[in-house]
């Protein structure tokens, strides 16, 4: 009897100490994978910070320092090549790509036959930057299409990397999405986000993908939960799909933060204080804030013609006599 119980106690014990190490085990992965993740919002944030204070050469020489910590990271890439182009060094920049390209290959032709070139560290990042180059040049360029095929070709042999990164398959998206390719759009979205959820490239386009969808409630559940991430063209879709779902505080705050991230205008600020302007004015019927923050634009941009146009709407703005058009035009539509 003594035995038994004895036994049962060591089993007991020996149960519990069980448990106690799987959840030490499975407390250092989340602690690790939350560690990692901070680190990442850190280095994309610090990307932000730079290029839309217009440093862009302090962010282009920390891109380019990113890309070589850490070949897993599309804002880097995306941001390297923004910030070569607001220099006017774009195609400086991508001249000397091919030619380290050709010469990485070269080399590697003669001293590492039997190795496999697709594990090489300087292959892999050399190939995300000619397909994130083909995608920038799309938009940049008159024979856009062509570098967009470019770019896709380009990204497509990425897959065949050992290892699966985020910033191939957001590269993808954005070339897809460009297509208007949805469905392969949001498959390739869908697979950087479980590689990466945070990245906030693969976010933005997400967002873009279900706001043209009209999905608005797929954009506030992905991204409400990163609003950490300063990044005023991301920011700006959350805002938007917060302004078509009828959530106009949240929009407000959100559109107004994107605005914040960027106070040069160089990105989706812009929009964010011209939609700040309209909810106040033709929602909330605030003549007087509407025009303050479309004066804000003003004070960045003084030849804005879109800002000059919405402040003389507004200082003309008579809600009754909207609401009375509406109505009017409601019972012509009704006969």
């Amino acid at each position: 009897m003594l035995k038994n119980i004895l036994k049962k106690e060591v089993g007991m014990r020996n149960l519990i100490i069980t448990n106690l190490l799987l959840l030490l085990i499975l407390f250092t992965v989340w602690a690790d994978d939350n560690l990692k993740e901070k680190n990442e919002v850190e280095k994309v944030n610090h990307i932000f910070e730079l290029y839309y204070n217009q440093k862009f050469q302090e962010c282009m020489d920390y891109c380019w320092q990113v890309i070589n910590q850490d070949v897993d990271n599309s804002a880097a890439y995306v941001f390297y090549f923004s910030s070569a182009y607001q220099l006017d060094k774009l195609q400086e920049v991508i001249n000397d790509l091919d030619n380290k390209y050709i010469s990485f290959i070269q080399n590697f032709n003669s001293t590492k036959k039997n190795e496999i070139i697709e594990a090489q560290k300087e292959y892999q990042i050399l190939t995300l930057l000619n397909g994130y180059s083909n995608i920038f040049l799309y938009f940049t360029s008159s024979n856009g299409n062509y570098y967009l095929d470019e770019g896709i070709d380009t990204l497509r042999k990425s897959l065949f990397f050992p290892v699966s990164f985020s910033s191939v398959y957001t590269g993808l998206s954005i070339a897809y999405f460009e297509k208007k390719l949805n469905e392969k759009a949001i498959s390739m979205i869908n697979k950087a986000l479980n590689i990466n959820p945070s990245d906030p490239i693969a976010l933005e386009y997400f967002a873009k993908l279900q706001n043209n969808l009209g999905n608005y409630q797929q954009t506030i559940s992905r991204l409400k939960n990163y609003t950490y991430i300063k990044y005023p063209d991301m920011l700006y879709q959350l805002g938007y799909a917060y302004e078509r779902n009828g959530q106009y505080d949240e929009a407000l705050k959100t559109y107004l933060l994107a605005y914040q991230c960027d106070p040069n205008l160089l990105g989706q600020g812009f929009i964010s204080l011209v939609r700040v302007g309209d909810i106040y004015l033709y929602i909330k019927n605030d003549k007087e804030k509407a025009i303050y923050y479309y004066q804000q634009i003003l004070k960045i941009l003084p030849d804005s013609l879109v800002a000059k146009t919405k402040i003389e709407e507004a200082k003309n703005y008579n809600p009754k006599e909207e609401n009375k058009k509406n109505n009017d035009k409601t019972k012509n539509e009704k006969k």
